[in-house]
């Protein structure tokens, strides 16, 4: 007897918290730049027009809890208990952090939108993510499932967070051509595998002696060790790939500004010539502007190659995390352990 079939059954809220926390604080991480006054005009532009990214993922991930109600008119009742029930007060504070972003990402598109709104949406957003991500955290502190009522599963699922929430918000940034702080986020990323990590290692100490009459969890969660070692491979893989993506785009950016500067000095005549002043000026004057013209030409095509590069790069690296987030959460309810006749 093991936890597959009881994982399995609850696969959709798998995906949920998977997703769904990840895609939160990517959302907070690319709305800092605007939020902070350092992105303004055309860069807020392309920055809050993209937190849609992020909004997306963390839409996918309530939308994969929606099915687990089975009848989606019972979601009307999910509101009635907020305050009262863990899971109630989860799906509020989710859907109040929607409802506030998608608002935000609709005023983005307006023709003179001003700063001061901007700002005070996005500090709403914020305290809305932050109370989701706990709400969702300490959702599943049960007291008659000894497996999940451990003080180290709630510090779990927001690391699980700030694993994959840096990674995706280094797409976002990627794709709005804003000059993130690429090694502060993938450092972030790395140091919360790290603890991430450990504290599943510890759990894993919490978790082995429980048991209840039926079952224990050395027997539904077989070889939890194995599980850990391929959640901190995956994790720690995308966390090398971010970097070594990063490490590229900032060659690349540092070649494209030299081939730009180095091109137009190059094309200068080296012999104008004396007996026709006027008309050896005319020509370098040609040369120069034709091949300025060329060089920006070729600059440009660098920069869109270079680009998608670099966003496929991050995006290989966010889903090798969520890969590895999606692995310890399939265990967690792998887990699900209760008191008396019960799993």
């Amino acid at each position: 007897m093991t936890g597959f079939a009881t994982a399995f059954g609850e696969i959709t809220l798998v995906l949920f918290t998977t997703l769904a926390p990840s895609g939160a604080a990517a959302y907070l991480i690319m709305g800092l730049p605007v939020l902070t006054g350092r992105a303004t005009g055309e860069d807020a532009r392309r920055l809050n027009r993209l937190t849609c990214l992020p909004l997306l993922i963390a839409m996918a991930g309530l939308i994969a809890s929606a099915t687990h109600l089975g009848n989606p008119a019972n979601a009307l009742y999910v509101f009635t208990g907020a305050g009262r029930s863990p899971l109630s007060t989860e799906v509020c504070c989710a859907v109040a952090f929607l409802a506030l972003a998608g608002i935000f990402w609709l005023y983005s598109f307006a023709e003179e939108p001003r700063r001061w709104l901007q700002r005070a949406l996005l500090g709403a957003i914020d305290v809305a993510i932050v109370a989701f991500v706990a709400a969702v955290a300490y959702a599943y502190d049960v007291d008659t499932i000894i497996t999940w009522s451990l003080p180290l599963v709630p510090v779990a699922l927001v690391l699980n967070a700030l694993v994959g929430g840096p990674l995706i918000a280094l797409v976002g940034f990627a794709a709005a051509r804003w000059a993130a702080p690429w090694r502060l986020l993938v450092a972030l990323s790395a140091v919360a595998a790290v603890a991430n990590a450990a504290v599943y290692v510890v759990l894993g100490g919490d978790l082995a002696p429980l048991a209840n009459e039926l079952a224990s969890v050395t027997r539904l969660v077989p070889s939890y060790l194995a599980w850990v070692a391929a959640f901190a491979v995956l994790v720690f893989a995308g966390v090398a790939v971010a970097w070594r993506t990063g490490r590229h785009a900032a060659g690349g950016k540092e070649g494209a500004g030299q081939m730009g500067a180095a091109g137009p000095a190059s094309a200068a005549p080296a012999d104008i010539g004396t007996s026709a002043p006027a008309t050896a000026k005319a020509t370098a004057e040609v040369g120069t502007k034709a091949t300025v013209e060329a060089t920006d030409k070729v600059a440009v095509c660098f920069s869109r190659r270079a680009g998608r590069r670099v966003v496929a790069g991050y995006s290989t690296a966010a889903l090798l995390a969520l890969a590895g987030v999606f692995i310890m959460r399939f265990v967690f309810y792998m887990t699900h352990l209760t008191l008396g006749l019960g799993v």
